[in-house]
């Protein structure tokens, strides 16, 4: 699944069928090796100064694709491209130049932060061993990213303990900025704030991406804070990547029934506006011994014979909106009903329209072709 660019330009980053499996450690009778499948075949891209959302529920890959991708953690397959280098066939030396171009903001602002190192040693240490700034250069460098997003120059001399969680997390925003880099991993950057901090970070990171020319990868499983900042959304499920289109096509039409229960999760501000909840049944199941066929039948409310036995392809429903789903695959012939209820799903959770207003016939048509026969 890829995304959409306006400009006609190479991507920066280019995701192809990754995968990463964990191995389970082995009993001593066992003779059958089982691997935690915890990211199984995503493709995305990322275009320059573009802001790629990724997101779904906890455990569903999301953290350690973003690793992954920037090889903190060495993948099982697959091929990652930034600026056209194969990140994964790249030397130690040849890494260490890359990882300049290349950071990552964690989710807590706690543990992310060496308690026994001062603020300006945690920023710019990574200048000094890139040979970017050192002595005066390096104090300047430091006190002028503080002031960047937001923090008091003299927090230098100070140590992470003395600081608020808000605060913290602007530190770790400043050291991911202290090499210049092109692309930042922003993994759960808000999810361990307040909710005011959160959109005060959110609208300091939207500033940065101007400032600096920054694209993102920003991890999240709050679609609302994907919408504040996403211009393109990747839906992850139990490692796969269900859904993927525009931020404001997501929104306005979401294909994916897993996509439509997550959006159905989030709370209206409008008490007149009626939105009808998806509630999904069953538990996520065991990425060790994932359901054969589609990964969601399990849960799903429309999954029909053959969401049992096949696995989904990747179906482009409309223009740069791309859909794993066999309600949208022309090989299968799904039920009336289960087309019927996506379509009034897909209807009622449009952000633009009253749950009483009718959807046009030719819209309906277009978007959900009848099923054969």
């Amino acid at each position: 699944m890829s995304s959409i660019n306006d400009h006609g330009a190479p991507p920066l980053l280019e995701v192809k069928n990754l995968k990463k499996y964990f191995p389970l450690k082995r009993g001593l009778f066992s003779r059958q090796r089982r691997f935690v499948k915890a990211v199984d075949d995503i493709s995305f891209k990322v275009y320059a100064n573009q802001t790629v959302g990724l997101v779904g529920e906890s455990g569903c890959g999301k953290t350690t694709a973003g690793r992954t991708l920037l090889r903190l953690l060495e993948p099982t397959a697959g091929e990652v491209l930034f600026k056209g280098k194969k990140i994964f066939e790249l030397s130690r030396g040849e890494m260490r130049q890359t990882r300049r171009d290349m950071q990552i903001i964690f989710q807590d602002p706690f543990s992310s932060l060496n308690p026994r190192m001062t603020v300006e040693n945690i920023i710019g240490d990574a200048a000094s061993v890139h040979g970017i700034a050192r002595g005066q250069e390096r104090r300047i460098l430091v006190r002028g990213l503080l002031e960047k997003v937001g923090l008091q120059p003299s927090y230098a001399n100070r140590y992470p303990h003395e600081f608020s969680g808000g605060q913290r997390q602007r530190i770790g925003i400043a050291r991911a900025l202290a090499l210049n880099p092109d692309f930042i991993v922003c993994d759960e950057a808000v999810s361990a704030l307040d909710v005011s901090v959160q959109a005060q970070v959110l609208n300091l990171l939207e500033d940065l991406q101007q400032e600096f020319d920054l694209a993102f990868l920003f991890i999240a499983h709050d679609l609302s804070v994907v919408r504040h900042l996403s211009d393109w959304v990747c839906v992850m499920y139990l490692g796969q990547i269900v859904e993927a289109t525009s931020c404001d096509d997501l929104f306005d039409e979401p294909f994916h029934p897993y996509t439509q229960a997550l959006l159905s999760a989030i709370p209206q501000a409008n008490p007149k506006r009626v939105r009808r909840r998806v509630i999904l049944q069953g538990d996520v199941p065991s990425p060790i011994d994932p359901p054969d066929g589609c990964r969601f039948h399990t849960r799903c409310p429309v999954a029909f014979e053959a969401c049992r036995r096949a696995n989904p392809v990747d179906t482009e429903v409309q223009p740069g909106h791309r859909v794993k789903c066999h309600i949208y695959d022309a090989a299968y012939d799904p039920p009336s009903q289960a087309v019927d209820h996506v379509r009034e799903l897909c209807h009622r959770l449009r952000s633009d329209v009253r749950p009483d207003e009718p959807l046009s016939p030719e819209r309906v048509r277009q978007l959900f072709p009848q099923p054969k026969g």
